[in-house]
């Protein structure tokens, strides 16, 4: 008997330890797909990943429609090199919303002039409707040493 309630648990287990390795895979797919979306001046791609009422904090602090209309701009002049993350660090804060911290370096081109930089970012994650979408986008440009 015992061993039934044991293996029963741990087939009841196994879906929660499954989806929280989904979970980790699914936000860092949705925020490299937001990288690959901004560095291609997708803003159809790029509105479907921000949330209505998302925030981005950098030097200042745009809504998405801001945000969105940036992208359009900054691509009309300049381009962006991929952004790959580095060091991430997903946390689940419930199983709907999760937080990612990474490191990235920053390399935009306009016109013969490229400037590249070290960047500390973080994302708020929520899961509506069965889909991944970002709330909160923050990126601290580390000073040069």
């Amino acid at each position: 008997m015992l061993r039934l309630l044991f293996s029963t648990l741990l087939l009841a287990a196994m879906p929660l330890l499954a989806q929280t390795t989904n979970s980790t895979e699914a936000i860092l797919a949705q925020e490299n797909a937001f990288w690959r979306a901004y560095v291609d001046g997708n803003t159809p791609d790029l509105s479907k990943l921000l949330l209505p009422d998302f925030i981005s904090v950098e030097s200042e602090i745009w809504n998405r429609d801001q945000v969105l209309d940036f992208v359009k701009k900054f691509h009309a002049q300049c381009t962006l090199a991929p952004v790959k993350i580095v060091d991430p660090h997903v946390t689940f804060l419930t199983p709907d919303i999760a937080t990612l911290v990474y490191h990235a370096t920053e390399a935009p081109t306009c016109g013969t002039r490229t400037m590249s930089g070290e960047t500390n970012i973080s994302t708020v994650w929520l899961r509506r409707d069965g889909r991944w979408q970002m709330h909160l986008h923050t990126e601290y440009a580390i000073p040069p040493k």
